[in-house]
């Protein structure tokens, strides 16, 4: 399957990297990851680097992880591999990047597109984006388990034990974006957010964000993710019969089908008879 790959451009000292499978929402792959977690490192590195954004073509900044490959069948070793030292790989490595990382996002910023934009220095949202972490819907949890870190524990279980969607505005309140912009304001909002960056001293700027980050390692957050990671990778095996339903759909149906047939379930359709 040959995966288009994010677009990268630096323009003024900005580097933006811009999903770029439209056509799949786009959604995330193991290749994707990598490459991502490859710009953000190179760009902290680079001294003309002063700024990193993350941004999305299309109609959405990403509905999450490919769902084809999420239910495919996979070891536990691979499943370990692809979670912790792939995808989380690439969140880590905005979380530590000496620049700032900016996420602009807008249509759906869903599961582990929402889990990328969480280690984002700022995250400027459209009034009608729709955020969330829908694994429990089908059996699974985040990898990145940094909700917690950022909200308080009655937001965080509303967010990770529903799996429901919430606007830009909801998150604006928990703490989860930064700003939320008119839809045809991102642009402006983006640019406004990298001219201050880009005037700024950049020494302070790295010294300030770390020592902000230290603040949240000294209280364990990164072993607390790190150790979460095994159990993520264990939650696909349990057995469930929704999630039997919905990954069979997924994988003979597609996507598209195996979400109408989650939201209907979920809305108070009947669950599935065990076979």
């Amino acid at each position: 399957m040959n995966i288009p790959m994010p677009q990268v451009e630096m323009r003024e000292n900005v580097l933006t990297i811009t999903l770029n499978r439209p056509e799949k929402l786009n959604a995330l792959t193991p290749e994707i990851y990598t490459f991502i977690g490859d710009q953000v490192t190179q760009a902290s590195a680079d001294p003309a680097c002063r700024a990193v954004v993350l941004r999305g073509n299309g109609r959405a900044f990403s509905a999450g992880f490919d769902l084809t490959l999420e239910m495919g069948e996979r070891t536990h070793e691979d499943k370990l591999h692809a979670l912790h030292e792939i995808a989380n790989r690439a969140r880590w490595a905005v979380w530590h990047c000496r620049k700032p990382v900016i996420a602009a996002i807008h249509g759906y910023c869903m599961g582990g597109a929402f889990e990328l934009v969480l280690p984002c220095d700022f995250t400027i949202a459209t009034e009608s984006c729709r955020l969330g972490e829908p694994e429990i819907l089908f059996g699974e949890g985040p990898a990145f388990m940094m909700v917690p870190w950022l909200v308080n524990h009655k937001i965080a279980k509303d967010i990770l034990l529903t799996g429901r969607q919430f606007t830009a505005a909801e998150a604006l309140r928990m703490g989860i974006v930064s700003t939320v912009v008119p839809d045809s304001g991102l642009d402006a909002a983006v640019d406004a957010l990298t001219q201050t960056l880009r005037r700024l001293p950049p020494s302070a700027v790295t010294i300030n964000k770390v020592g902000i980050n230290r603040a949240y390692e000294a209280q364990g957050m990164a072993a607390h993710i790190n150790s979460w990671v095994e159990a993520a990778a264990y939650l696909s095996y349990m057995d469930d019969a929704a999630r039997s339903e919905f990954q069979r759909r997924v994988m003979e149906e597609g996507p598209s089908a195996g979400i109408a047939w989650r939201t209907q379930y979920y809305n108070g359709g009947t669950a599935p008879e065990r076979t």
